[in-house]
């Protein structure tokens, strides 16, 4: 193998890992209910002894691959395990409104409105320490609905995961409070 190859196969290794980490996040992590705040906590603190590890036992990897790519990929796979192997199905139905954020505006760049945002709030305030299962991606999926039901298991790790949701109408006319 010439050297240029073994180069081009390291930087399809490193593009692959950084792919891998970002779609384990977005489609595992993002379904976890845990806190942002507790979930920023628990990456720095695995971050911090990685670095600590990384220096006593001078590892022998590329520092970036290691912080960039394998401490990540060991973090999303700790949530991979929790919502692959998660049991006790329950469904939990909610009303829910629409958060309300600042949008640009039609007017250009630096003009704002308010609008929709596709977080959403549940009705008594259910899992409002939780942002992330209540962030959603596809607003149109969201659009002109108002309940939605969870698909909730309880994680091998004791992080609740929701495996699948479901937005549909309300018959009834109820006033959310939360």
């Amino acid at each position: 193998m010439t050297e240029h190859y073994k180069a081009f196969l390291t930087d399809l290794v490193k593009v692959f890992g950084f792919i891998l980490n970002a779609f384990l996040f977005f489609s595992i992590i993002t379904y976890t209910f845990i806190s942002v705040k507790n979930l920023f906590i628990s990456f720095i603190l695995l971050m911090s002894i990685g670095f600590i590890l990384f220096r006593i036992f001078r590892i022998q990897i590329n520092r970036y691959v290691f912080f960039l790519i394998l401490l990540p990929l060991l973090f999303n796979c700790f949530f991979l395990f929790n919502y692959v192997f998660s049991k006790r199905p329950t469904q939990e139905t909610y009303r829910y409104t629409y958060g309300i954020t600042d949008i640009q505006g039609s007017k250009g760049r630096y003009s704002s409105q308010k609008g929709r945002s596709t977080t959403i709030y549940l009705e008594g305030g259910v899992y409002k320490e939780y942002t992330l299962p209540r962030m959603f991606f596809n607003y149109e999926k969201m659009k002109d609905k108002s309940v939605i039901t969870y698909d909730i298991e309880d994680g091998f790790f004791g992080f609740r995961v929701v495996k699948d949701y479901e937005f549909s109408e309300d018959s009834t006319n109820h006033i959310l409070q939360y």
